[in-house]
């Protein structure tokens, strides 16, 4: 039975949004398949890990569709794509336990796997949830000014992924590895109806800002106690949260300082070379401090 018709193009730029949360190696084998189901001339695609799910979809018009869905490797059907000359015509067909696609006068069989044997997250309960809409350029710069203080494989992991706020009119984006502390804010359009605090985890953080485009559309958050929800273009990303306390971020910060320095994101190269390095050394600065003084580290409780 034929499943998709189509240009190589079509179906690689979905598969590549899609498969990016797959790992290579996992104890179930379906979770390394992406789904593919066809509905009418709609084609979707989805993936997960059982922490994150992404879907997407694209029109794929045929004349008497029949509606199919499979799971397939989602690596080898996406290193086969790749090395197919660009706008290559191909079809993909259902045969028995394999799929198999045809490109020109190539011939590749995959393995496929039952599709209702591929776990899914199941929806957003409305109850508690927070909405909010912001534009994908300033949710992606948003999460690429905190993001790199994500800590890794720490054993208090909280701290392995990324503590989102929404605050009445605002968005807040914090993350610490114990060592140093990003914080960010976003200015939204409206008030939330809902406060609501949760902790996405790394691995959602990095796939969100891949995903995300420098463009002014707009992003559709839906956040809830233990599930979080970004909706964009044809992609749509659901992830489990952080179940955890995040530190009280807001007691190493300054508040009432009185001095503020600003300085240019750009070297100065009129103190390039080892008299204007040397004159920037911390124990030049103040040498009547300790090392510890200067440090100002985050407290070691956390």
């Amino acid at each position: 039975m034929k499943l998709i018709q189509t240009n190589r193009n079509d179906l690689l730029g979905p598969l590549q949004a899609v498969s990016g949360i797959v790992e290579k190696r996992h104890t179930l084998p379906i979770l390394s398949n992406v789904l593919i189901e066809r509905i009418a001339d709609q084609v979707h695609l989805l993936a997960t890990d059982l922490e994150i799910q992404i879907t997407t979809s694209f029109s794929n018009p045929q004349k008497n569709p029949e509606n199919a869905q499979v799971t397939v490797s989602a690596r080898k059907l996406q290193d086969i794509l790749r090395a197919l000359p660009e706008k290559t015509e191909i079809i993909l067909e259902v045969q028995q336990n394999r799929l198999q696609l045809k490109a020109g006068k190539s011939r590749f069989n995959l393995q496929t796997l039952p599709a209702e044997d591929l776990p899914k997250l199941g929806p957003i309960t409305a109850q508690g949830a927070a909405e909010i809409n912001v534009s994908q350029k300033e949710l992606r710069s948003l999460l690429l000014l905190v993001q790199y203080a994500m800590a890794q494989q720490d054993i208090r992991y909280y701290l392995n992924g990324m503590l989102l706020v929404i605050d009445d009119d605002t968005l807040k984006a914090v993350a610490t590895d114990g060592h140093r502390l990003a914080y960010a804010t976003l200015a939204l359009e409206k008030k939330a109806s809902v406060h609501q605090e949760i902790i996405l985890p790394r691995k959602a953080v990095q796939e969100i800002v891949k995903l995300l485009g420098e463009t002014e559309n707009k992003v559709g958050l839906n956040i809830s106690p233990t599930q979080a929800r970004f909706g964009f273009g044809t992609v749509d990303l659901i992830t489990k949260v952080v179940d955890g306390k995040f530190p009280d971020y807001t007691r190493v910060i300054p508040e009432n300082h009185t001095k503020e320095l600003v300085l240019d994101r750009e070297p100065d190269e009129a103190r390039d070379g080892p008299e204007g390095e040397d004159a920037h050394r911390p124990d030049r600065e103040h040498p009547e401090q300790s090392p510890v003084e200067r440090t100002g580290r985050i407290p070691a409780q956390w």
